[in-house]
């Protein structure tokens, strides 16, 4: 366990030194949100109005819902990110083979680092919109929105598990950012983030149901739609993550455990 603090506070305390000479870095983490909901009425417009594009996401309040679906997309899917990516930089640094030959398991540091990074990511994307839902539905939708929060922090925990596989798949292929790059946005995709996920094809609809970030968003839906808080549902969607996390993470952990024996085996990761 002490290795798992340390790998975790190590991570938080480099990310704070990042952020503190880089004050563009936090400006545009806390003002991203506000682009993608700029982004997601721009694309609900183009359906015909705000109103089309409300009934179309079956939603009654489509500016609280484009709120928190930015915040959601930002901080839901960035635990992917912050695990598949920690090879790249552990590889440009040059630290990779001496972590490699640590006496802490390899999955120590590829999965408990980046989690306060991410769940500090989400707090900030979900804090920085709080005004703009005051004004849209006040107390309220303070708590809807923190609501939305703890479904992030829920979801990231089967998101873990995926992360765990591109990370494993980096070790073995040594093609870091392709694995990535492009687990991220199918995710978003076949979730339903910007647009109702029944306008895709069924297999894909399926497929995005083997994914947390869909009910996480049917959640914000929901939010979105009654005024008092359906408890039924998000009990419901709390029992789902919870199921997805312990598969998830029993299933996959195996999967960078054998990467990183193979990896050792074959010596110095170098290509």
């Amino acid at each position: 366990m002490r290795y798992v603090v340390a790998a975790m506070r190590a991570s938080f305390y480099s990310y704070m030194c990042e952020l503190k000479n880089n004050w563009g870095f936090a400006f545009f983490m806390v003002f991203w949100p506000y682009l993608m909901a700029f982004f997601m009425y721009g694309l609900g417009t183009m359906l015909g109005s705000i109103e089309e594009y409300s009934v179309k996401m079956n939603v009654a309040n489509p500016m609280l819902y484009i709120v928190a679906s930015s915040s959601i997309m930002m901080s839901s899917i960035g635990i992917v990110d912050a695990i598949a990516r920690e090879m790249i930089r552990h590889r440009w640094l040059g630290t990779l083979p001496y972590i490699m030959a640590s006496p802490p398991r390899f999955i120590v540091y590829a999965t408990a680092g980046p989690i306060p990074v991410a769940m500090f990511s989400s707090l900030v994307s979900v804090t920085s919109v709080l005004p703009v839902v005051a004004l849209l539905e006040g107390l309220t939708g303070l708590i809807k929105m923190f609501i939305v929060l703890a479904m992030i922090y829920l979801a990231m925990l089967p998101l873990v598990g995926i992360g765990v596989v591109a990370a494993g798949i980096s070790l073995l292929a040594g093609e870091e950012s392709n694995i990535a790059g492009s687990l991220t946005p199918f995710i978003i995709l076949v979730s339903g983030v910007f647009y109702p996920q029944s306008i895709l094809p069924y297999v894909l609809q399926v497929v995005g149901r083997a994914f947390p970030l869909i009910y996480v968003v049917e959640a914000a839906k929901v939010l979105a739609t009654y005024e008092h808080l359906p408890l039924r549902f998000l009990y419901t969607t709390v029992g789902v993550l919870t199921a997805m996390s312990f598969l998830y993470n029993t299933v996959t952990s195996p999967i960078l455990l054998a990467a990183e024996k193979k990896v050792l085996r074959r010596g110095v990761y170098e290509e």
